[in-house]
């Protein structure tokens, strides 16, 4: 029987096991221990729903997230640490999208929330989606990414460049309510990020 984790498409198959990450073949969902975690994302056990469908599925990364591994390599190795107009970007994208249905950016609460409702709510990319605003800074913190793995790559290659969607277009959220731009900085936290904004010059 195979199973799917709900945030980060893990496959788990109760046949062949997984021993690249300490699962023998054979062992069913139910004698996976109580503290098992997904190896991608963190998310325990109870978020493994079964799959009906028997169509096989292909090992390996998915072809999108290798898509975006190798553009951000690729970004990375031509604008280094003058990558800020392509973090930039992606926060302006998905927030032209966010911008197409009723939610509100009135103050810096009102765009943190509709933020989150987009990416968590809506999309389910990670478990949740903290935030924080405080005097001169603002706090996220992204709990179980799906996209985790991903990120964790890019930084062991010395890939600095920020595609965090949730940072990216928080920051330029903020910035569109404030009139500040934001310095990012994001530290990993778990299987997740914890990330903090903070203004640095006027728009």
């Amino acid at each position: 029987m195979k199973y799917e984790c709900e945030i980060c498409h893990y496959i788990y198959d109760s046949e062949t096991g997984d021993p690249e990450h300490g699962f023998e073949a054979g062992l069913s969902i139910e004698d996976l221990t109580e503290d098992w975690a997904c190896p991608i994302c963190g998310l325990g056990k109870e978020c493994l729903q079964p799959i009906e469908d028997k169509t096989e599925v292909p090992k390996g990364e998915l072809p999108l997230n290798l898509m975006v591994l190798a553009l951000t390599r690729g970004l990375w190795t031509i604008s280094g640490r003058g990558s800020y107009s392509v973090t930039r970007e992606i926060g302006r994208t998905f927030l032209k999208e966010l911008k197409k249905t009723d939610m509100e950016f009135n103050n810096p609460e009102s765009a943190l929330k509709s933020v989150k409702t987009y990416f968590i709510d809506m999309h389910r990319f990670a478990r949740d989606m903290e935030y924080e605003v405080h005097e001169g800074e603002v706090e996220l913190t992204v709990k179980n990414c799906r996209f985790f793995g991903l990120c964790k790559q890019l930084e062991d290659q010395g890939v600095l460049i920020t595609t965090c969607p949730y940072t990216n277009t928080s920051s330029v959220a903020l910035e569109e309510v404030t009139g500040y731009r934001y310095r990012i900085n994001k530290e990993k936290s778990g299987y997740g990020h914890k990330i903090t904004l903070k203004p640095v010059s006027k728009v």
